[in-house]
């Protein structure tokens, strides 16, 4: 008989010489055991995300379960939570989500318990082979569940793998943070019960006991150590610029925005820093060719450079959640062609991301609209916070519809639900906006002023922007026409000025696109 054996044996049978313990005091004490050897597995296991997180890309399964919650809710509730939040409306929720899995991981501690239901006094600090046996089958389904419930989730990788392998290294990912969290809980929870083994005198035990429970402390203070440094290490990484405007420069918008000063969205708490060693683009789906590309591979292909103007779906009256760019990258239509073209049963293009991002829209509108898929920014690489290596770019529709962090264009036949769109947000082509940049100060009556702004309608363009003056509640006529219009490319916005000396007490502008 094994040595394993003989202590699953020892635990059913009470040496003569040990003491029998009340049942009510079992249950306290395997209860405190289990929620102390709970915390510490729980902790153990964060330190394992962190480290997968931060060295190799795999996303948490905070992160998992954060983009799961978010694609089920519906836009007023987001919008709800964004207001709530205010300016942790990423960070509350995580540190929330991160709180309430330590929790469950302390719980489960007590569900161990509950099923091994060691009898007290133990015989030994090793797991017998019923105790193991326990903890891999709540490793294998809790995997499994964690796993079938984040499928779409796992895709994503921070560094860049292709979707597949992504999916892949996520699925392990998890498996060793819960393996990592099963292991310990199963050590921490025996070294913390009560022993009694014939033969060794008490003081000796009492000793080995406290040593045991020394080592125990010692590692779930570790645990929150390494815990609150790798958290640290995450948030230094904070996407601290997402919703950075873009306003004017002395009541004027330049026709091209620095990169600096571009606006940006995104919806990470730490965006991707992709391996360009490890990235690919995939084109995939109801295409004759399907295949991949390298950062290199793609550089070589034929390129052009637009100026294109990107608005966000969020921008209200008086923001500036709108800038322009000069873009260098392959149209998607040079793209197919590379690949052979599309299939006819073809009617959607879908964008797949590093990050888990993802969306979809009708092939023929993307198509004329002549998406671009760019590499550079205003002369230099693609900034990070941009999409490096590669962004979509498809005119006439708003900025979450122009992808970042690109990894894979895939052709279908059916509609790709996405963040966005599960959420309800609208999903249609962008809206004509026209914005009065000067005078932001007083003027005064009758005496003649300049007055300028920009208006943009996406790949329609801009036809005039028409001035009505009103006095009072009383509308004076109309003046049609253009304005000084300076229009740098049809994907673009447009800066007009017009001098008037009308009197006046309010002015409107209303930009018109092209019929």
């Amino acid at each position: 008989m094994s040595d394993t054996d003989k202590e699953a044996k020892a635990d059913k049978e009470t040496d003569a010489s040990s003491v029998n313990y009340p049942m009510w005091r079992t249950w306290i004490i395997c209860g405190q055991c289990a929620l102390a050897a709970g915390l510490a597995a729980s902790l153990l296991a964060v330190v394992m995300m962190g480290i997968l997180r931060l060295w190799f890309g795999v996303p948490t399964p905070v992160e998992l379960f954060g983009d799961f919650v978010l694609k089920h809710l519906d836009v007023h509730t987001f919008v709800h939570l964004l207001v709530t939040y205010g300016s942790n409306a990423k960070t509350t929720p995580l540190g929330l989500a991160l709180l309430g899995m330590i929790g469950l991981g302390v719980v489960l501690g007590l569900f161990y318990a509950a099923i091994v239901s060691v009898k007290l006094p133990a015989t030994s600090s090793r797991p017998a082979k019923r105790e193991w046996f326990t903890i891999l089958t709540l490793l294998v389904v809790l995997t499994l569940i964690v796993v079938l419930l984040f499928w779409d989730e796992l895709r994503q990788n921070f560094l860049g793998l292709p979707i597949d392998w992504g999916r892949v290294t996520s699925a392990l990912g998890l498996l060793l943070d819960i393996g990592v969290y099963g292991v310990v809980l199963c050590l921490a929870y025996r070294a913390l019960l009560p022993r009694q083994v014939a033969g060794v005198p008490a003081y000796v035990q009492g000793r080995r006991e406290i040593l045991s429970r020394i080592s125990v402390a010692v590692l779930t203070v570790s645990g929150i150590g390494g815990a609150l440094g790798l958290v640290r290490g995450y948030l230094n990484n904070y996407a601290s610029y997402d919703g950075m405007q873009s306003p004017p420069h002395n009541q004027v918008t330049l026709p091209i925005t620095p990169n600096s000063e571009h606006y940006v969205v995104t919806q990470n708490t730490d965006d991707p820093t992709p391996d360009i060693n490890l990235w690919r683009l995939e084109v995939t789906g109801l295409v004759k060719n399907p295949g991949s590309y390298t950062y290199s591979e793609l550089q070589n292909l034929p390129s052009i450079s637009r100026a294109i103007t990107l608005e966000c779906i969020a921008n209200g009256v008086g923001h500036d959640l709108i800038s322009t760019a000069v873009w260098r990258g392959v149209t998607l239509h040079t793209l197919l062609e590379q690949r052979g073209g599309s299939l006819p049963e073809a009617k959607y293009v879908a964008f797949y991301c590093i990050d888990g991002y993802n969306m979809s829209l009708p092939l023929d509108e993307v198509l004329a609209a002549d998406a671009l898929l760019a590499w550079r920014m205003n002369g230099v690489e693609l900034p990070q916070r941009h999409g490096y290596p590669l962004r979509a770019l498809v005119p006439g529709r708003y900025g979450e519809e122009n992808p970042k962090w690109l990894t894979r264009v895939e052709l279908t036949d059916h509609f790709v639900g996405g963040l966005y769109s599960d959420q309800g947000w609208y999903n249609g082509p962008l809206h004509t906006t026209s914005r009065i940049d000067h005078p932001r100060d007083t003027a005064r009556l009758g005496k003649t002023v300049e007055v300028g702004g920009i208006a943009f309608a996406g790949n329609r363009g801009i036809q005039e922007v028409r001035q009505d003056l009103a006095r009072g509640d009383v509308a004076a006529p109309a003046i049609a026409g253009y304005l000084g219009l300076l229009v740098l490319a049809m994907d673009s916005l447009i800066a007009w000025t017009v001098h008037t000396g009308l009197p006046c007490d309010r002015w409107y502008w209303r930009g018109t696109d092209q019929p």
